[in-house]
């Protein structure tokens, strides 16, 4: 593997932020977008999301978030589990959040929905607990660190992600077991042992934390990526996505899973503006402004998107090229 660069963005994909910032955030993607992940390989203890709920997230995919939310609404009149609705309603709000909407309070609105669920399952003690019920602990709490990161609240975030080391130290020795605890694992071991190798200041953290093998961490999403469910399958892919071009600098690699990734969802704004920033990094500036023309195309046509949302990527993609002297008027 080539040396580790560690990535400069904080909330949104381009902003320059601080070293601190950049190192928790770091922290965070161990546990990012962790849910609703159901291979198909029989070895495994697979997760039993209805498929209501997987429709929810195939229209986030298609960046289609109107859409989503109206799906999501749908749920209510099920009898679905109402903890598969929390999970997929406070990822549809991080998706309206990165998106660039401002209509709603997404910060506060994720924080209530999650520790609405930490409440429904902190009466169990650890060693009873299901793997989905350790594994929504795990979830929980991340995405509350990840939310306090996006919003530089750094000591709440930092103590929201030691809440999760005694659900994690289950997740890691059985991830063989279950789908989700496998990509748990991946994300973990790839992202703690970057970040010890690294910033070695964080070693009294890790020394309270299950110990963590990089190689085995990347084996394990890729891995993931072979899967052929499309929801755990698309997460390990994004995530291998932005390690081979944050952190590893295999830009072809990284480019490869953004074409893959968009060729699938189009119109997906996120996806397309991690190949601009791909190409940005690998300095092919052709390409790159190519890519940003594409965006445009983009943002005009994809369907659901409000104004903000048109031109969040968009402008964020501008500036990029703007800072590098790149012309956009050629």
């Amino acid at each position: 593997m080539k040396p580790i660069n560690l990535p400069t963005d904080k909330g949104d994909p381009s902003s320059v932020s601080s070293l601190q910032s950049s190192v928790f955030r770091l922290l965070s993607l161990v546990f990012c977008l962790l849910s609703f992940f159901t291979p198909a390989h029989a070895q495994y203890q697979v997760s039993k999301e209805p498929k209501a709920v997987i429709e929810v997230f195939e229209a986030m995919y298609r960046y289609n978030l109107p859409e989503a939310e109206s799906k999501l609404k749908a749920l209510n009149a099920t009898n679905i589990d109402q903890t598969w609705i929390d999970l997929a309603h406070v990822n549809l709000l991080w998706w309206w959040l990165i998106s660039g909407d401002e209509s709603r309070d997404y910060d506060n609105l994720m924080a209530v929905i999650l520790n609405r669920i930490i409440t429904r399952f902190s009466y169990l003690p650890v060693d009873k607990m299901n793997d989905e019920e350790v594994f929504t602990m795990i979830h929980c709490y991340a995405y509350l660190t990840r939310v306090d990161i996006y919003a530089e609240r750094y000591f709440k975030g930092i103590v929201n992600l030691s809440h999760t080391l005694d659900f994690l130290e289950i997740a890691l020795k059985n991830a063989d077991r279950y789908d989700k605890f496998m990509m748990v694992s991946g994300l973990y071991n790839y992202f703690a042992s970057v970040t010890l190798i690294k910033y070695p200041v964080f070693t009294p953290f890790f020394s309270l934390a299950p110990k963590s093998n990089r190689e085995l961490g990347f084996t394990l999403l890729n891995k993931c990526s072979l899967m052929d469910n499309i929801l755990i399958k698309n997460e390990s892919l994004y995530y291998l996505m932005k390690i081979n071009y944050q952190l590893e600098e295999n830009f072809d690699r990284a480019l490869s899973i953004a074409d893959q990734l968009i060729l699938r969802y189009p119109n997906n704004m996120i996806y397309h503006f991690h190949r601009f920033s791909i190409l940005i990094e690998a300095g092919r500036k052709k390409e790159a402004l190519a890519q940003y023309t594409t965006m445009l195309g983009v943002s005009i046509k994809a369907p659901g998107l409000n104004s903000l949302q048109r031109n969040h990527l968009v402008d964020l993609a501008k500036k990029r090229l703007q800072k590098e002297k790149i012309n956009i008027a050629i």
